[in-house]
C-alpha cells in the first residue's frame, strides 16, 4: 500500500468516524429536546436516559483515545520517511 492508498484509506476512515459522531451528536440533541419537554418523569426513565448518555460519552472518549494513538502513529511514520 503506497502512503497515498495509506492517507486516502485513513480519510475515508475518518470521515466515517466524523459522520458517525454528527450522528450520535444529533441523537443526544433530540434526546435533550424530548427530555426537556416531557412532564413529570420517573426518576427509574431519567436513569435510562441518563445510562444512555453515559454509553455515549464513554463510546466518543474510546474513539478519542483510539484517534490520538493513530494520530501518534502517524506522526512517527513520517518522521521515518522524513529521515
Amino acid at each position: 500500500m503506497t502512503e497515498n492508498d495509506y492517507n486516502e484509506t485513513f480519510d475515508m476512515q475518518m470521515e466515517r468516524e466524523h459522520q458517525q459522531v454528527i450522528a450520535r451528536m444529533q441523537e443526544f440533541k433530540l434526546i435533550g429536546e424530548q427530555i426537556s419537554k416531557m412532564p413529570v418523569t420517573s426518576t427509574r426513565t431519567l436513569e435510562i436516559e441518563v445510562r444512555y448518555l453515559m454509553g455515549i460519552i464513554s463510546e466518543l472518549e474510546t474513539q478519542v483515545k483510539n484517534l490520538e494513538s493513530e494520530t501518534r502513529r502517524l506522526e512517527m511514520l513520517v518522521t521515518r520517511v522524513n529521515n
